[in-house]
Parts: structure tokens; C-alpha cells; sequence
């Protein structure tokens, strides 16, 4: 099976929303993609998207079309950020 660079573009941004939610949760990998899962479960959103909307949330520079990520994640990421940034 061969892969095009989109779907190893959006494997690469799951990998990177379900390190994120590992980080934030301190949950396992398994733990972390569920939660994905049951996020578009809940929203409808497609996998891509909200990871995508999820590393944009954490990396500071979400848009409106990150609006599901940021509702799911932003107090979370919100609250983690003072503990990252402290020196």
C-alpha cells in the first residue's frame, strides 16, 4: 500500500496532535488517539482537521477553522502554557 503525500502529511499532524494530548494529559498513546476519536465522534470534524486545529491551538496560531480544536483543547492548552513557559 502506498501512501500520497496528503495522507502522509495528515499522518504526520495526527502523530503530532496525539503527542500533544500525551504531553497535556500525561495519558498513554492509546489514551490520546481515543480522545481524538471521540472528539470526531462528538463533532462530526474529520481526524485531520481537528489535528490539525489541535497543533495550531498548542502552537499559538489557530484561526476560525480551528474553532472545534480550540473548544475541545484551548482551556487545557491555555492552562498548560504558564507551567511550559516558567523558568
Amino acid at each position: 500500500m502506498s501512501f500520497s503525500g496528503t495522507d502522509t502529511t495528515s499522518r504526520q499532524v495526527i502523530d503530532n496532535a496525539v503527542g500533544i494530548l500525551i504531553a497535556l494529559r500525561g495519558c498513554t498513546r492509546r489514551e490520546a488517539f481515543d480522545e481524538l476519536v471521540q472528539v470526531v465522534n462528538q463533532t462530526g470534524v474529520g481526524i485531520g482537521s481537528l489535528a490539525t486545529g489541535l497543533v495550531a491551538v498548542a502552537g499559538g496560531s489557530a484561526s476560525p477553522q480551528h474553532a472545534e480544536a480550540f473548544t475541545v483543547w484551548g482551556e487545557l492548552i491555555r492552562r498548560a502554557r504558564p507551567m511550559a513557559t516558567a523558568s
